[in-house]
């Protein structure tokens, strides 16, 4: 049992010598570190705020909370993607109380000092944190980019920590900040796949969907794969966050902490050894499109925010061409890429050939497509993992080739060619990514004390609550999870972990707010993300969801429909 130490300025900052918002931070920080066994917090040089996006006004609670008690940012901030294009405000379809809701958030984190970047990719911005640098960025694909592609080191951060850990400057010196918890535990090997493949950016979204899936939360490095770019890197880091709990990956002689296989491992042995294969990646391709026959109505891009690369290649692929009339394009990019496509001559190109670009906000979170009754190509595998759920539309993810010519066309055109080099291996038998269960007796662990009581409904695989979980009426929403349509309003609800998105805080803590939630949440492995949703709740509400994080003799006798009590540390079911 660690025991967390804090400095005297922690300790001041605690006891609210420095205002009512910096004591609800250092609340919150000391809770986490709690959990997460951190013996002392470390100072972070930055921040990246995934809260400033809506999803109910449990959210803006809170920041309106943090700013009447002065709640100002220590450290440079950035403002991840937000429910509104300023920039273009007729895009915006929902309804006026929300878009009104939504303001107040993004004025309420602008209040507080930080910078109206609006982008889920603040390492396109042009300053970043650099190797062996602590940061406390919440969005999981920006993450595990910062982990991955960076070097810095920040923690799976979910909503209400980033804004505790801008305003202290403090993080809990654990996890993804400890040399020691970077080192790869999973090898996964791709040499399988054929090189035209592998020479396809598309490639490693499908690779990540498969990561996320294969390694859950452990911190895997690929080899067998050529050197790849940024964009590849972020496509991988995304999908993976997305199907799984990934928050760092490695990629020998690619990423700067694995230079080799050695290097990455710590001179370590792994966990275990995996194998991909281009039967895998279709297989991938497969469970990412939900097609059912619908028309073809349209394409989206960028998600995450679409890099100046990116646009340099899909002004080439239209090569002057329009989109089709019948057909929606969008492409998600960032304030800063935007000034520079302008800056090429590229904007008006764009714009003249149908291309409508989403600045401050992203297509799958906010109501801006015009047809919904349809099939939509994405070459993200973070878009078409949530779309689904989010917004109802069918998808299928293909290549930016595919997607460029299915829009010029106004009809799907798929690269046949391509993807039947992928059949040419078979499908491996991978273990499934299975939280390990605590050691046997070592009971329950509890994450946030409480009392509850409901029916038991265990569930077969993780949950993230955004994009899995409507909070209007607690039903499963994730297409992709095996008890889709599931009722967890009131239940006890036992499951392997989170995964998936920074905004499941979030998302719990409106659902706690509207009485929507599970009565209680017990896990294999504790999620973090799901905590601070309920422990955001306890604070501005004083309403308490109970968690904890159980081992496999308790996993083990309860079942569906059973009733259960939750008090304490004692699970009592009948």
């Amino acid at each position: 049992m660690t025991t967390l130490v804090l400095t005297d300025d922690d300790e001041a900052m605690l006891a609210g010598e420095d205002g009512e918002a910096v004591a609800v931070a250092m609340r919150m920080l000391v809770a986490l570190a709690g959990l997460s066994g951190a013996e002392e917090l470390v100072n972070v040089t930055g921040a990246h705020i995934d809260a400033c996006l809506f999803h109910g006004y449990a959210g803006l609670d809170f920041a309106e909370l943090l700013v009447r008690g002065g709640g100002q940012v220590r450290v440079p901030t950035t403002l991840n993607v937000s429910s509104l294009d300023l920039l273009h405000p007729g895009r915006y379809r929902g309804d006026a109380e929300t878009a009104m809701a939504a303001r107040r958030l993004m004025n309420a984190y602008v209040a507080m000092g930080a910078r109206p970047t609006w982008t889920c990719a603040p390492y396109q911005l042009p300053s970043r944190p650099g190797l062996g640098e602590h940061v406390a960025w919440a969005e999981s694909n920006a993450i595990v980019f910062a982990n991955s592609v960076l070097g810095a080191r920040t923690g799976r951060y979910g909503d209400f920590i980033d804004i505790a850990a801008a305003i202290t400057g403090r993080a809990p010196l654990s996890g993804l900040h400890r040399t020691k918890d970077r080192r790869a535990r999973v090898v996964v090997d791709v040499s399988r796949v054929p090189r035209r493949l592998l020479d396809e950016d598309t490639t490693y979204a499908l690779l990540g969907h498969v990561l996320g899936q294969r390694v859950g939360s452990l911190v895997p490095v690929v080899t067998g794969a050529p050197a790849l770019d940024e964009d590849r890197l972020k496509a991988l880091g995304a999908a993976a966050a997305s199907s799984g709990a990934v928050a760092m990956f490695h990629v020998v002689g690619s990423t700067p902490e694995a230079p080799s296989l050695e290097d990455a491992l710590q001179r370590g042995r792994p966990d275990r050894m995996e194998t991909v294969t281009g039967a895998d990646l279709l297989a991938a391709r497969e469970q990412l499109s939900t097609g059912t026959g619908r028309p073809f109505v349209g394409v989206n891009l960028g998600t995450p925010h679409f890099s100046v690369a990116e646009f340099s290649r899909l002004v080439d692929a239209l090569a002057g061409r329009s989109v089709s009339a019948d057909v929606e394009m969008y492409v998600n990019t960032g304030r800063d890429v935007l000034a520079e496509v302008e800056r090429r001559g590229w904007l008006a190109g764009l714009e003249a050939a149908g291309v409508s670009l989403v600045v401050d906000t992203c297509t799958y979170i906010t109501p801006i497509l015009r047809n919904l009754d349809g099939l939509v190509l994405t070459n993200s595998g973070k878009w078409a993992y949530y779309a689904p759920g989010n917004l109802g539309v069918d998808v299928a993810l293909a290549t930016l080739r595919e997607c460029v010519e299915s829009a010029v066309a106004g009809r799907l055109v798929v690269d046949d060619e391509l993807w039947g080099t992928a059949a040419a291996e078979p499908l491996t038998s991978p273990q499934p990514a299975v939280p390990p269960d605590r050691p046997e007796g070592a009971g329950v662990r509890v994450l946030l004390d409480g009392e509850a009581e409901g029916d038991v409904l265990v569930l077969d695989a993780p949950l993230s609550f955004w994009g899995g979980v409507d909070p209007h009426t607690g039903a499963l929403i994730d297409v992709h999870h095996p008890q889709y349509g599931a009722a967890l309003a009131g239940k006890v609800l036992v499951l392997p972990g989170g995964r998936g998105s920074s905004s499941s805080s979030s998302v719990l803590a409106e659902a706690i707010r509207l009485g929507t939630a599970p009565a209680a949440l017990l896990m294999a492995e504790a999620d973090d993300i799901l905590v601070l949703g309920a422990l955001a709740a306890a604070e501005v509400y004083g309403t308490r969801c109970p968690m904890l994080e159980i081992d496999g003799t308790t996993r083990a006798r309860l079942h569906d429909g059973m009733r259960a009590a939750v008090a304490g540390s004692r699970v009592e079911a009948r």
